[in-house]
Parts: structure tokens; sequence; C-alpha cells
């Protein structure tokens, strides 16, 4: 049963808190929101009598003697105890109201039905961070086990993601109740009928790879014309996810296309992530140890972000160093930058959508922060300026020699062979050559 509004919780460490309402519920227990004494308010996992065994007592003691892997999960803070109840609970941080269900995303509205406008700066930094965030998890020896839409969360406006339901967590390869969601299960463990093949992290990825793939294209990357056909029963679940599976974009199969969607979706993508994707469902289905890994999703994700540009018709499209002639889906003009921005080995297109980020000063970064922007001339088409907006200031230094100090807030030209210092690193602006 769930608890009745004002009971007494008692949090250990932190404390006593009282039950202000339920939440929700689910399969395993019921979701209250509780407060402290001093006003902060948290989120009550309770479980039911059923679910709350010893063994999952110690699970969720030992999540939260780990501590959370990053703050993006919403990671159990402390045990939960009532007196004279013989189920528990944890606490956790709560979610707000701005996140959605990542499934959301492909409905194209929010809660009450109103049209979505997320950005593909928003997607791409919904997938970098879900990669970030698992890697985190894994490098810690654990894995998630159910990466799924119900587990994920996104704010529409910026992409940032929260991660629900981290009782699901477990230690690599270790003893499992969760084998996770249909749709989203590695084939090997869809199709083991005698469910020896538990979660892990290689499963894990898998998992991560459908997620990010219907963030991108909208759609399920084994689903197209084969799996049209038939009863959506459990042998049709078994055949198309477990022992069949066919990736809806095969390089050397056109047997199961994806709707049109999807297909549209994979054209305005550059190569190097249409690549990334036959891996993981390819050469991954059936070989684990080739599935795409969270650190190749981050630097995709650096990268896609890197060449995307805004056409002079308004499109936003996506231009890479390694398809210099790639051209805008609405009006066919060339994606092709004038001016490209060098940072280390990263080639950042010159467009109005283009920003300086945390991650190319420090490759690998987990946070990608903005630190400058690029900023069109207000009356010129074809200048361009750089917009400091860290907190310090930087020393740039033109072809001829001329030096500037730009500080916060300030833009100066970008202009060929420009270099500008931004804290250990140097950034160079380069002209082009037409494609």
């Amino acid at each position: 049963m769930s608890l009745p509004d004002g009971t007494e919780v008692d949090l250990g460490p932190l404390g006593r808190a009282r039950v202000v309402r339920l939440l929700g519920q689910g399969g395993q227990g019921f979701v209250h929101e509780v407060r402290l004494p001093h006003g902060e308010a948290l989120a009550l996992k309770w479980y039911r009598p059923e679910s709350a065994s010893a063994e999952q007592f110690h699970e969720m003691q030992r999540l939260v003697e780990l501590g959370s892997p990053h703050q993006r999960f919403l990671w159990p803070i402390s045990m939960a105890r009532v007196a004279g109840e013989p189920s528990f609970g944890y606490v956790m941080r709560l979610r707000d109201r701005r996140y959605l269900e990542l499934s959301f995303l492909l409905a194209n509205t929010d809660r009450d039905g109103t049209p979505l406008a997320v950005s593909f700066d928003a997607i791409i930094s919904i997938c970098r961070q879900l990669a970030s965030s698992f890697l985190r998890l894994h490098a810690r020896g654990l894995c998630y086990r159910d990466i799924s839409f119900g587990n994920v969360f996104f704010d529409p406006a910026t992409g940032d993601v929260l991660i629900c339901d981290n009782d699901n967590v477990g230690v690599d390869d270790g003893t499992s109740r969760v084998l996770g969601t249909p749709f989203f299960m590695a084939p090997e463990v869809v199709r083991d009928l005698t469910f020896q093949t538990l979660p892990s992290t290689d499963t894990d990825r898998h998992s991560l790879a459908v997620l990010l793939f219907y963030a991108l294209f909208l759609g399920h990357p084994f689903e197209g014309d084969r799996t049209d056909d038939g009863l959506r029963d459990a042998a049709w679940l078994l055949e198309h996810f477990g022992t069949d599976p066919v990736f809806c974009l095969h390089p050397d199969r056109d047997d199961n296309r994806p709707s049109q969607v999807v297909q549209d979706y994979w054209a305005i993508y550059p190569r190097f992530l249409q690549d990334l994707f036959v891996q993981a469902f390819v050469a991954g289905v059936d070989r684990p140890g080739q599935r795409v890994t969270e650190g190749q999703w981050m630097k995709a994700m650096d990268r896609l972000r890197d060449g995307m540009v805004r056409c002079r018709c308004g499109t936003t499209g996506f231009w890479d160093p390694a398809e210099p002639r790639r051209t805008c889906r609405a009006c066919g003009r060339s994606l092709h930058p004038d001016l490209v921005l060098q940072v280390g080995r990263r080639t950042l297109a010159v467009s109005a959508l283009a920003t300086l980020r945390s991650d190319h000063l420090s490759p690998g970064a987990d946070e990608s922060v903005v630190v400058g922007r690029v900023r069109p001339h207000p009356q010129v088409e074809g200048r361009w300026g750089l917009q400091n907006t860290s907190g310090r200031a930087w020393e740039a230094t033109y072809a001829a020699g001329q030096r500037v100090r730009l500080e916060p807030d300030r833009t100066m030209e970008l202009v060929d062979g420009v270099r500008v210092g931004v804290g250990s690193s140097v950034v160079t602006a380069v002209r082009t050559q037409a494609a």
C-alpha cells in the first residue's frame, strides 16, 4: 500500500521527513514527495511488500554507499523506513516538471499536447549527456540493465538529461532480477529463453545505441518492412529482436527499410555518424565486443555539433570535413563554410549556430559548456565575429601581428589566420577552399 499523507519517514542520517503527496506508482512500488523539517523536498520510492526483499534492501544500501556517478542520475541518497511498516524505500532528488520522458520526443508534444520545438543542438546534447553518463556508470564496474524510454527524461529547451529508476543498477555481469525492456534489450538477452544471459555493460551499449537511434532518427533500428508483417506477439519479438534482427538501414540488405521519416533523418546526418550506427547494429548485433562505446558516441556528438550550420534559407544542416560537398536538404545550396575554427584536432564550421565549448579546450570533457559564440555581422553577409562568453579575457593575434585583448562579453572579427588564446588552447580561423 502507498503511504498516507503526513506519514513520518525515518531517513537515517538525513533525519525525519513527512509524506506530502503521492506522485505516481509502478510495478515495484509508489513514489511520494516528502519534505524534511527545513523544507527541502525529496522523492521517496516506497516498495510494495512483495518487492521489499532483504536482497533488494542490501542492493539499495550498497548504491547509497557507492554514491552517484553523476548528478544526472537521480540516485538513492538514503534508505527510508516507517515505524510499524515491514516494507522500506529510499529517497532521491525530486525531478523538475520541465523534464519529459524521452518518448515525448517521438510524439513531439509535451504532457498537455502542446507541440515541442526541440532543436538539433538539444538533441545532440541529449545524446552526448546519455553517453557521458553511462560511461561514468560503467567505469565504476556497474551496469544499468534497463536503458529505455521510461528511465530517461530530458529538458526540451536545453537537452539536459536526468536518469531515473536507478534501483535497476547492479554489478556488471552480476545477478539480476531485471533483464530490460522489450525493443531495447540486446539480441543475446532476448533470444536466451533460459534467462541465463544477464545484462552487462555490453548489453547496456546496445540499449544505449537504440535510444540514440530513436532520438536522432525517430524510429527503431530493427523496425521496417520485415517487421510490418505478422502479429506482434512473443514469436514476432523473438525473431525480429532476438534470433534474426536486421538493421533497417543495413548497407547490404534492403528488405527491412524503415519509414520515410527515418530515411529522411538518416540523410540529414553525415556519413561518419551513419557508419557508427552500422557498426552498432550490423557488426555489433552478434559480436558484443564490437558495439560502439560511450566514448565513441561522445566524440561523434562533438563532431556532429562542430559541423552544424545554418543555410542561407534558414535550414539547419550538417557539414563535415570528410564530406565537403554536403548540400542543404531544403534548397540544395552548398553547406560548405567560408571559415572554420581549428582547435587542436577539431574543426568547427563558422556559422550562426557555431559555439566554442569546453570540450574543444579539454577533449573528452564530461561537461560541454559554451565559452564563446560565433556572431554574424548585423549588416554584411559573410563577415563573422567571435564573442567571448566566458569569465576570462582572451588574447588574440591577427596574421599581420596586431594583438587584441578580448574581454568577456566582447566580440572580435574572425578573419583568416587570426589566433585566439583561450586558456591553454589556441583557436585559429582558417579560410576554406570552395567545395
